[in-house]
């Protein structure tokens, strides 16, 4: 008798867990606007900002497609003093706010002996990349040479002899390689493009890798 009396005494009635619920939602609401937890689930991430960056393009000839083909975060690049900058190039650059660097051009008996071969065309630097695809084929990819193509020689000559303190020859035939080169030590040979075709041009470049240089 005693016994069940206790259970009837401790019977949870309808009106009690109505309250413990109403306790259990309050705990829940007053957990979900705490300061703590509030400033854990609308606290941003923090994102590390992406820095700029620089690059160096060693290409003898800088294109539009130089341009497009740097990374998008690049905001600067260093190029070579004798590089060729097309205006593509530069309006690229300033539309994407890329400042163009020349690197120094150290003094004469500084600079190092990279043994390069230089080809170089202002008004079509694809024929200047077809004449350099022509000469790794032949397996032809060192040597001390600066080359111009060109279709006006002795402009070019005057130029390079005048502006870059070059000594600078026009060569329009196979013959004059063999003779200015024992008459002086030329630095730059200038080819004329409307006598010389690409394949001419080609052989003549070769020719020229051979030569052995005078000095002055």
């Amino acid at each position: 008798m005693k016994r069940t009396q206790e259970k009837q005494n401790t019977r949870v009635t309808p009106n009690d867990s109505a309250k413990i619920a109403e306790i259990v939602r309050q705990v829940i609401a007053r957990l979900e606007v705490s300061p703590e937890r509030k400033s854990l689930k609308h606290k941003p991430v923090p994102q590390t900002p992406s820095k700029p960056t620089s690059a160096a393009v060693t290409e003898k000839v800088i294109t539009s497609r130089t341009i497009q083909d740097l990374n998008r975060l690049t905001a600067q690049i260093f190029v070579s003093p004798t590089a060729i900058i097309t205006p593509s190039a530069r309006d690229d650059a300033r539309s994407r706010k890329i400042q163009i660097q020349r690197t120094v051009q150290l003094p004469d008996g500084q600079q190092p002996d990279q043994q390069t071969i230089e080809i170089i065309d202002y008004a079509q630097p694809e024929r200047a990349q077809a004449v350099n695809q022509q000469l790794a084929m032949r397996g032809i990819t060192t040597g001390a040479a600066k080359i111009v193509l060109t279709e006006t020689p002795a402009k070019e000559v005057h130029f390079q002899c005048s502006r870059n303190n070059e000594v600078a020859v026009m060569i329009g035939s196979f013959n004059d390689i063999q003779r200015f080169s024992a008459e002086i030590a030329p630095t730059v040979w200038v080819l004329d493009m409307q006598r010389l075709s690409l394949s001419a041009a080609v052989n003549a470049v070769t020719q020229i890798i051979k030569t052995r240089r005078v000095e002055r």
